[in-house]
């Protein structure tokens, strides 16, 4: 019995160090979050699975490792069926439009060859990685071929790149963003009229301190085994709406496996929650515990954006700040478990996870509470404050120990300049950043409120001591008259 207790207490003691991650159940699995300390801690479900969507139950025949999803203005659903080498099309209510298997290039039948990424811009352009023909094809809408941009040329490529297009992205000014396969420099760029202009956005690495002292006591022959500290490459990338890329990286070495690029390829990503966003920070027990690897990125209109950890199963969605706001996902066989996740999407509050392996899509859901954050998120990015610390208010009464919706709302006063009522949010959610910022707005309103008070209270100091001078004088001449004249 002791025994018992004593294994009881164990794993109750590692749940809440963060070191055991609970079994979660199909559309019954609990979410967690991390705390300002880096402890896994529980948080209620933010999605649950809604509906499965394959291709037979779409009536269009099995998938075949698909591999890429996209959604564009119009709330059209694009599928990259990889291995059926086919584009499948649906509206919003998940209802084929348009199979796109094969189309005509200069009078000539063509078709793609493991196709790996999908992109749609905003007049209808689709836009595919057309890996193994070592291509990228654009589309119109009805399936008929516009162009086809191929490998790049330049002097300032390395000798023996080759060219294996994984992932394409396209911006409002037509400018066209790849991820190359061992593509290490960067994304691939090239303007409206398909020409190569740069590299941009390369990853840097993090040296493994011990690898670099062995290779300082090598020789020139067995540093030349050793693993070379080369920069990484970008699994995945997407567009917000102010045409800033977002990319991720799946090399566990890299020192940012998520960035948001300006145009000139620098990083602008805010980096201001408790951690940089990363996915887990914790080795876990499990087959899967461990650091995650991402796979895809989905950025939405109002800052939030989804990554999805292809090793582990889990999305994790940060605030454009950067805060942690959920986790949920998982390997495994259940009800919204994946096997080999791929590619992630979202219509509205929806969002969409493709597995390739299992060849569907999982459509989820969000809870109450998962619905309540993302309110709360978009009405503080829209400018409203008062009901985005509502919505927060409410999220605290799903989860009273939910730190980010203190920061929440502490933000909401901020810009209500509500600055000492926020210092104690900040508090409550453990924000030294933003604390000291309240702070310091605080201190400069009392300056300026008391400034005044101060300033009449020493005018009227100085006022006194003069006329207290002047009288003193006046007595003091008085005196000196009246001595003279005595006899």
């Amino acid at each position: 019995m002791t025994n018992k207790i004593g294994l009881l207490m164990l794993v109750l003691s590692l749940a809440i160090s963060g070191l055991y991650t609970p079994v979660s159940h199909g559309a019954s699995q609990q979410g967690y979050t991390y705390s300002y300390w880096g402890e896994a801690v529980p948080a209620p479900a933010a999605y649950v699975p809604g509906r499965v969507i394959d291709g037979n139950s779409l009536g269009i025949g099995a998938f075949n490792s698909p591999v890429d999803l996209f959604v564009d203005e119009k709330n059209q659903i694009y599928v990259l069926d990889s291995g059926n080498h086919r584009i499948i099309i649906m509206n919003a209510a998940w209802e084929p439009i348009r199979v796109i298997d094969s189309f005509q290039r200069n009078g000539v039948q063509d078709q793609f060859r493991n196709p790996q990424g999908i992109f749609v811009t905003g007049n209808g352009a689709i836009y595919v990685a057309d890996t193994d023909n070592r291509r990228i094809v654009e589309l119109r809408q009805d399936g008929s071929f516009e162009r086809e941009i191929g490998a790049p040329v330049s002097d300032v490529l390395r000798q023996g790149f080759e060219y294996f297009p994984m992932k394409v992205a396209v911006d409002k000014a037509n400018r066209v963003y790849v991820v190359g396969r061992g593509v290490f420099d960067g994304l691939i760029e090239f303007d409206a009229d398909g020409k190569f202009t740069k590299f941009t956005g390369a990853n840097r690495v993090k040296v493994d301190v011990l690898d670099y002292f062995w290779k300082s006591l090598s020789t020139r022959a067995q540093r030349d085994r050793l693993e070379q500290f080369i920069p990484v490459e970008f699994s995945n990338l997407d567009l917000d709406d102010g045409g800033f890329i977002y990319t991720t990286t799946s090399e566990r070495n890299s020192l940012t496996p998520i960035k948001r690029l300006n145009p000139s390829g620098i990083d602008i990503l805010r980096r201001e929650g408790y951690y940089s966003p990363q996915g887990d920070l914790q080795y876990t027990f499990g087959t899967n515990g461990g650091s995650s690897i991402f796979m895809d990125i989905d950025v939405n209109e109002y800052g939030m954006y989804s990554a999805l950890d292809i090793k582990n199963g889990r999305i994790f969605t940060y605030s454009d700040d950067g805060d942690l706001l959920y986790v949920f996902g998982k390997i495994g066989k259940q009800a919204g478990t994946f096997k080999v996740p791929v590619a992630i999407e979202r219509i509205g509050d929806q969002m969409m996870v493709l597995d390739r392996d299992m060849n569907q899509i999982t459509v989820f859901e969000p809870t109450q509470f998962g619905q309540s954050v993302n309110e709360a998120v978009r009405l503080y990015y829209e400018g409203q404050e008062e009901q985005s610390a509502r919505a927060w208010e409410e999220v605290l009464r799903t989860n009273a120990n939910y730190e980010i919706a203190y920061i929440g709302i502490g933000k909401a006063l901020l810009r209500q300049e509500r600055n000492q009522e926020a210092m104690e949010y900040f508090k409550l959610g453990m924000s030294r950043t933003y604390h000291s910022k309240a702070y310091e707005r605080y201190r400069k309103e009392v300056l300026r409120d008391k400034l005044g008070l101060f300033l009449t209270g020493a005018s009227a100091l100085v006022l006194l001591v003069m006329v207290y001078r002047f009288v003193k004088r006046r007595r003091k001449a008085r005196l000196d008259a009246y001595v003279h004249r005595t006899p």
